[in-house]
């Protein structure tokens, strides 16, 4: 068996940097040492840096290789675990693909299309798939707070519409503090989108491609310490309870299921990803995909994969293995 060179890519430019390193990490933690060496490289906006033995190293960009200790070492391939952008957005996958080196995730219009929300919401939507309302306030436009308010109701979610982590988003309960909530989403994006409140049970769920076909891995319950899930509740809240299988009715439960599956296959999803949904009496929302999604210790994925009957070895060999095949070319039959 030929040992494959992996980059284990993490970093980007936005506020995820933290979890991204910590993602990069327990991904090296757990890949075949028989089938992969593993590099840790950060993508920086200054600089991109190969970390090997407790060194740093220098990558070009002109071939995506690194010379360490006077051996220049090609990769075969890529696991992206950086969150937001560049990673997440499809940047980092047209470099990756203008070099022609294979990537565990989304391709560029995948990545792009479900990273901006209101298209993504758009897009979904007229295939069925049910979200909330909402609103996309322009970076530098005016806006008729009064008038989006009574279209949407209060409470309501002011959010980045190209951001993740729940970083920059505000529940809004009271009109006077509209102003500062689009400020400060804005901050953390560019374009503010505020979205109806969903009153309901906050579920997500992964999703991988096994030989071609995406497999649902389980859901997930979110009961958060603060009032919504934000970044707090995420990764540093300890009241949070993350709860593998999601306490909901059968049907309910396959649903969700079936609905990830179905968006993965709408967005032309690659590798692993997850969906965030709103689970209301009335029908199931989608809130948003994550194409790269988190997988640090305190990541819902990683928790998913272990209840779903995998080890974290073999769920992320799963994910690098797929990115060598091309199953448009491979018998069906």
């Amino acid at each position: 068996m030929t040992t494959k060179n992996i980059a284990i890519v993490y970093g980007g430019f936005s506020g995820e940097r933290v979890i991204s390193e910590k993602s990069a990490h327990l991904v090296q933690k757990h890949l075949d040492i028989e089938k992969y060496n593993s590099y840790l490289i950060d993508i920086d906006h200054h600089a991109w840096t190969a970390w090997f033995n407790g060194n740093s190293y220098p990558v070009s960009k002109d071939d995506f290789s690194v010379i360490i200790e006077g051996e220049k070492i090609n990769f075969d391939g890529v696991f992206n675990a950086v969150h937001g952008t560049p990673g997440e957005d499809g940047k980092l996958q047209g470099y990756f693909d203008v070099i022609n080196m294979p990537y565990n995730n989304c391709d560029v219009l995948s990545s792009a299309m479900s990273f901006n929300k209101l298209t993504c919401n758009l897009f979904l939507a007229g295939a069925g798939i049910k979200v909330a309302k909402s609103h996309l306030v322009r970076l530098g436009h005016e806006y008729d707070k009064k008038a989006i308010i009574k279209k949407l109701g209060l409470p309501c979610f002011v959010k980045p519409c190209d951001g993740g982590s729940s970083i920059g988003v505000t529940k809004v309960k009271k009109e006077e503090d509209f102003d500062e909530a689009i400020r400060y989403a804005q901050e953390e994006g560019v374009d503010a989108l505020i979205e109806s409140f969903l009153d309901g049970m906050e579920v997500s769920c992964g999703c991988i491609n096994i030989n071609g076909q995406a497999k649902a891995v389980a859901v997930t319950e979110i009961v958060p310490a603060n009032e919504f899930f934000d970044y707090e509740s995420k990764y540093t809240a300890d009241g949070t309870q993350e709860i593998t299988p999601a306490r909901l009715p059968k049907e309910r439960y396959d649903e969700v299921m079936r609905l990830t599956e179905v968006i993965y296959l709408y967005l032309n999803c690659k590798g692993m990803i997850r969906v965030d949904f709103m689970v209301c009496d009335d029908a199931t929302y989608m809130i948003e995909p994550n194409t790269t999604p988190g997988l640090s210790d305190a990541s819902i994925l990683p928790q998913q994969a272990i209840y779903a009957g995998y080890d974290l070895e073999t769920f992320f060999d799963i994910s690098l293995s797929e990115m060598f095949v091309d199953h448009s070319k491979v018998d069906k039959n």
